[in-house]
């Protein structure tokens, strides 16, 4: 029994979780229920697994299980997707007064977005936000490797990035979290990290800042990248749009620009002006049509800036397209068929 308890513990220390209060009184009392001793040489084996088992029921309250209103907001988000998604260690990591554990992550060559749990352990940080769901509560993105081969010199990268609160379950003062960055991937994902550095509020009806990453503790993450396909400007898409490149993936469609400057404005949209960008949809080969909204833009910069700089446009598919089953494509007013 002393042995197994101390193997419990060094697993609980390994994995980063706390053993409750009473733990011993309760296992112990778990283990008084079972079969008396006499029976053990029948169900020596089957009483182990018992053992086992008793002890991660009463671990489960500090192993940062995910409520079951929270799994079924993680299950409806990740929809179709979830073919795609790479699931993650069951790991936790505790920063300010916060446990994070990552669940899954999605990316392609442009396109990364990590579906984070949060727990308010004390209660004390989460109860000071006016509503965690609002958008720009919570900020965080996704780090990942610059693209070296990319860059010479004094060149720069630029990327976008946003989380976003799916839901939260108050019992469990569990947040579901969806962090996503958009900008060029390397095929070495190695290096890849979810970094939540802070959380706002309007409780008292002026902003205030609630919590922060103080020390910038990151979250590696394993990530592996859907397929993607390269269009180029043989295709009536990537000519139409006078555009360098297109690619499709079963996350979205992206467009290269290698000229900062020569795109078409409308495709992209100004939000100071109050315009959006423009719609796009794919029709597929049994006709229906599955829409993309935009998610973001990023550009590098090579100098001189004017001549040598690429402008990329982003838009996620709502539900995954493989692109062989893509007849055309939809880019506001205009079809482009793709062969």
């Amino acid at each position: 029994m002393e042995q197994f308890d101390k193997k419990l513990r060094e697993m609980a220390e390994r994995e980063a979780v706390s053993t409750p209060e009473g733990f011993d009184n309760r296992l112990r009392d778990t283990l008084d229920s079972l079969p008396p001793k006499r029976k053990r040489r029948r169900l020596g084996a089957v009483k182990g697994a018992l053992i086992a088992a008793a002890a991660c029921v009463l671990l489960v309250g500090t192993a940062f299980g995910a409520s079951p209103g929270l799994r079924d907001i993680l299950t409806e988000a990740l929809g179709s997707f979830a073919p795609y998604a790479q699931e993650q260690e069951d790991k936790t990591y505790t920063i300010d007064g916060l446990e994070f554990k990552v669940k899954s992550v999605l990316a392609d060559d442009f396109t990364i977005r990590a579906y984070v749990e949060a727990r308010d352990m004390e209660g004390d940080i989460f109860d000071k936000i006016d509503d965690i769901t609002i958008p720009g509560r919570v900020h965080g993105t996704v780090d990942v490797p610059m693209v070296h081969e990319w860059l010479a010199g004094n060149a720069t990268e630029s990327w976008m990035h946003g989380t976003e609160c799916l839901g939260y379950d108050e019992e469990s003062r569990t947040a579901l979290l969806v962090v996503s960055t958009w900008k060029a991937m390397p095929e070495d994902m190695t290096g890849a990290e979810v970094d939540v550095y802070r959380m706002n509020s309007y409780l008292t009806g002026d902003h205030e800042e609630v919590w922060r990453n103080r020390w910038n503790r990151t979250i590696p993450v394993k990530v592996k990248q859907v397929e993607t396909t390269v269009l180029g400007k043989d295709t009536a898409l990537v000519s139409g749009l006078d555009a360098e490149e297109a690619r499709l993936s079963p996350l979205g469609l992206t467009l290269v620009f290698h000229d900062y400057e020569i795109h078409r404005p409308a495709l992209e949209g100004d939000a100071l002006a109050g315009t959006e960008a423009a719609n796009i949809s794919v029709k597929l080969a049994d006709g229906s049509v599955v829409a993309a909204e935009k998610g973001g833009l990023c550009g590098v910069f090579l100098p001189p800036y004017e001549e040598n700089s690429s402008r990329v446009l982003i838009w996620n598919f709502r539900e995954p397209v493989e692109a062989e089953q893509i007849e055309g494509i939809y880019v506001g007013g205009d079809y482009f068929p793709i062969q």
